[in-house]
């Protein structure tokens, strides 16, 4: 399942600069976000939209993690970013109906940012 991590940011190339400084740093394709695997990376087919500088990330949560643990992981990732302003998790489930089709269900969870 693919997750996003959809933010609104004062400065978005800041931002995905910094996020893959991190990910340099550590060696790795993501940028650690987390001890238990979480990570942040920009991708080719990046998402950025409109003059507000919103930008999607790609967002790796291993087995086992729950996306609320994973919100509140990434929101102490993010108190060491500035100017942030708004920060949602995105991600479509694909659930079998009684017929054997395939329904996409758009899901969503808030990061609950920290006031400045």
């Amino acid at each position: 399942m693919d997750y996003f991590l959809d933010l609104k940011t004062d400065n978005a190339e800041a931002l995905v600069s910094a996020i893959q400084a991190d990910a340099n740093a550590a060696g790795a394709v993501d940028a650690p976000v987390s001890d238990n695997g979480i990570g942040l990376r920009d991708h080719p087919e990046n998402r950025r939209r409109g003059g507000d500088q919103l930008v999607s990330l790609l967002l790796t949560i291993p087995v086992g993690i729950t996306v609320d643990v994973a919100a509140d992981q990434i929101k102490s990732y993010l108190r060491r970013k500035r100017g942030i302003r708004e920060a949602t998790i995105t991600w479509t489930e694909e659930t079998l109906d009684a017929d054997g089709d395939v329904d996409a269900i758009p899901r969503e969870q808030r990061v609950e940012l920290d006031e400045p």
